[in-house]
């Protein structure tokens, strides 16, 4: 039964966190000063940034956290990524040809490929070499999602209707990088700001930055402390077992199918939100709901799964939501919001999350908490 607990915690903190990697990055470690990079229109810089995915580099970055995500069973490594410091060695030629090692203080190293084929990984601490088949379309973020390129470009894929202004340059991994703030229009979103610098030339971005609304300082910071704009050498990304390693090989769990058991009917609207899909990341029965980053996800939790979600949440200082359906708890970390949500009417639970007001989250769990199961 422990083990089915901690699947089920996993599996529940997964979406929240993957939320949170997919949309935020990492206080700064290194002193930055002006630089004198040519200015760049933030709308061209936007562009540029983009389009970027094609620029092969090579460099050593850190990323910095200061979200207090709650420490539950095996998620000590998401805790750890986004509440302290990763240090990440990168290789990146294309977007199917590219390698990130995890390096650590101790020694240990991880190392994660990807090829044509799939994704491999390796294990220095095991000396294990794993051969993932399969794409996983919701996972639990790791330390390559923080890289500067991946994630500036996945928050304004995220952002694409919030306005953009220049940021004075900065100098970065010896980059005279041009900057670009992202300010959310939606006052419902818990982010205020993110910053990301980039090569003015390339558009490949250095550094961002990620600051929660009302905070003084960036929740999170990542930056490249060493760069170079060229292509690693190919034995450099070439998946490899190393010489005396074991090997395994690994299939990606049917993440879809464990969450369509049973058919969801979903509002049109939540808290004054449009539904804007029923399968997101191609689960049937996963909804966003809401638009930019004052977007949030609903997603149906397994039979059974519910109380032990709840039970969870209430060991991580959830706060108890009196629901006019149900009943619920609040998680608030900012700047993610989730609230595990249980709907009489319905008899289903549902995980709510997203980077919103807890006052948004709360009104969606009430109107949720009172939908009928099916179809009117």
């Amino acid at each position: 039964m422990a083990s089915v607990v901690r699947h089920d915690r996993v599996r529940r903190w997964s979406l929240v966190a993957a939320v949170a990697a997919v949309l935020i990055a990492l206080p700064a470690v290194v002193a930055a000063f002006p630089s004198p990079a040519a200015p760049v229109e933030p709308a061209r810089l936007r562009q540029l940034i983009m389009a970027s995915a094609g620029q092969p580099h090579q460099g050593y970055a850190e990323s910095t956290g200061r979200l207090g995500i709650p420490d539950l069973p095996n998620l000590e490594q998401v805790g750890s990524l986004l509440g302290g410091t990763t240090r990440i060695r990168s290789w990146y030629d294309s977007p199917d040809r590219w390698r990130f090692a995890v390096l650590s203080t101790l020694g240990n190293e991880r190392d994660v490929y990807r090829a044509p084929d799939g994704e491999y990984a390796w294990e220095y601490g095991t000396n294990q070499f794993t051969q993932i088949l399969g794409e996983a379309p919701v996972r639990l973020p790791r330390a390559g999602d923080l890289l500067p390129p991946d994630l500036a470009r996945r928050v304004l894929t995220a952002a694409p209707g919030d306005p953009g202004s220049a940021l004075p340059s900065r100098r970065v991994a010896g980059i005279a990088a041009a900057g670009l703030r992202i300010r959310p229009a939606d006052p419902d979103t818990t982010i205020g700001q993110v910053d990301i610098w980039a090569d003015p030339d390339t558009g490949l971005p250095v550094r961002v930055e990620v600051t929660a609304r009302g905070a003084g300082q960036p929740v999170m910071v990542t930056e490249f402390l060493e760069l170079s704009l060229t292509r690693p050498a190919p034995e450099l990304i070439r998946p490899r077992a190393p010489a005396g390693s074991g090997f395994t090989v690994l299939s990606v769990p049917d993440i879809a199918a464990a969450f369509n058991s049973e058919p969801t009917f979903f509002p049109g609207r939540l808290a004054g939100r449009e539904l804007r899909t029923p399968e997101l990341a191609g689960i049937p029965g996963a909804a966003l709901y809401g638009s930019d980053l004052a977007a949030f996800v609903v997603l149906p939790l397994p039979r059974g799964a519910g109380g032990r979600a709840t039970d969870a949440a209430r060991r991580a200082a959830g706060s108890e939501l009196a629901l006019p359906g149900g009943t619920g708890v609040l998680l608030s970390v900012p700047p993610v919001t989730a609230i595990v949500a249980r709907s009489t009417v319905s008899r289903r639970s549902f995980l709510i999350a997203g980077l919103v007001t807890p006052a948004v989250l709360e009104r969606a769990a009430a109107e949720l908490s009172t939908a009928r199961r099916n179809r009117p």
